[in-house]
């Protein structure tokens, strides 16, 4: 895996979809039927990847929402988008 830079772009990918529920989501892969639940951290995350903004750009609107400084958020958010690359939830723009 490679690292998550402030430029790098991601999107949703397209076997993905997100539905709310209560406090949270639940992702269903389509191709394979997996199922993975998240809380409200990584649903805001997931609908912030729109295929065109940068990394640096999702980090600074998740700012607004979460209380946090930005290395943590950069660190945390870095972590799991490669956590979510890994389970082909999210993938690189482009």
């Amino acid at each position: 895996m490679s690292a998550i830079e402030s430029t790098t772009v991601l999107v949703l990918a397209p076997m993905a979809s997100v539905q709310s529920v209560g406090e949270g989501a639940v992702v269903l892969l389509a191709d394979s039927g997996q199922l993975f639940t998240c809380n409200e951290t990584t649903e805001a995350f997931l609908g912030k990847l729109d295929g065109r903004r940068s990394f640096a750009e999702v980090i600074e609107l998740i700012g607004g929402e979460f209380e946090a400084d930005s290395d943590t958020l950069n660190a945390d958010f870095a972590a799991l988008a490669l956590q979510l690359l890994d389970e082909r939830v999210i993938e690189r723009a482009g």
